[in-house]
């Protein structure tokens, strides 16, 4: 069974090597301060670790922008526009997938931004993030003609082609089992998952970050817990979008 040991060993070869792993959290769907945002932006100031912020426009509450204001260590991603499934009966839901039409996408997206800076959001991005991780190929290719300029969905879904003018680096490490009754995947099989992605990192490419994305509303106390020891065992590790950006 992985346990923190393995990861304090994992971590130890990287040390060895001269090497630091690159890590970034993203979390989705806020709208409004609640206290789960305040756990969360709790923990990202006491280990310094940026909290990527993927916010759903419409219902964006004037108090997370005033919250978001009093922080130095959360950045504003767009997460579409409503949050809204426009995917027929039978396929995978998504906001911006294969069979809406594009005007259509194209206007969301502009009204979701425009909402966005009209609110003045802190350290807002040129950055989309798809609701439930899905976007349609002819989307992902049309995000630098709309403005976007950073994609991040879920690792394994959809294209990853590379598009010009459009850094797309997307989650790895999700803690919540979405079809049971988002419940933890368990401390042991997130280790697992992470220590899988170090070693992969460490041998072949250590500058390629490894993406951990929660959701704060449905997190509960263990995962808030996991993500305390992960944060404190990982200190000065993790980056922010706009140095990914830098290096990619």
């Amino acid at each position: 069974m992985t346990d923190w040991i393995a990861l304090d060993t994992e971590l130890e070869q990287w040390d060895a090597a001269g090497i630091t792993p690159q890590l970034w959290w993203r979390d989705d769907d806020a709208q409004t301060v609640t206290p789960a945002l305040e756990r969360l932006l709790h923990l990202s100031q006491t280990y310094s670790v940026p909290a990527h912020i993927s916010v759903i426009p419409e219902g964006l509450q004037p108090d997370l922008v005033l919250r978001l204001r009093d922080t130095d260590h959360a950045y504003v991603l767009q997460h579409g526009l409503r949050h809204i499934n426009h995917e027929p009966k039978g396929l995978p839901a998504s906001e911006v997938g294969n069979t809406r039409d594009l005007t259509l996408q194209k206007d969301d997206l502009q009204q979701g931004w425009n909402i966005l800076q009209t609110a003045q959001m802190p350290r807002l991005l040129n950055a989309f993030v798809p609701p439930w991780n899905r976007i349609g190929d002819a989307t992902r290719r049309l995000l630098p003609e709309w403005g976007y300029s950073f994609l991040s969905a879920y690792e394994g879904r959809g294209d990853a082609a590379p598009v010009e003018g459009l850094v797309h680096i997307d989650a790895h490490l999700d803690p919540i089992r979405w079809k049971y009754d988002r419940v933890f995947r368990g401390e042991a099989k997130m280790l697992a998952m992470f220590l899988e992605h170090l070693k992969d990192r460490r041998m072949n490419a250590p500058t390629k970050p490894i993406g951990y994305v929660t959701h704060h509303l449905q997190t509960g106390d263990d995962i808030w817990e996991f993500s305390d020891q992960l944060f404190a065992r990982t200190r000065g590790m993790w980056v922010t979008v706009p140095e990914m950006q830098k290096e990619a």
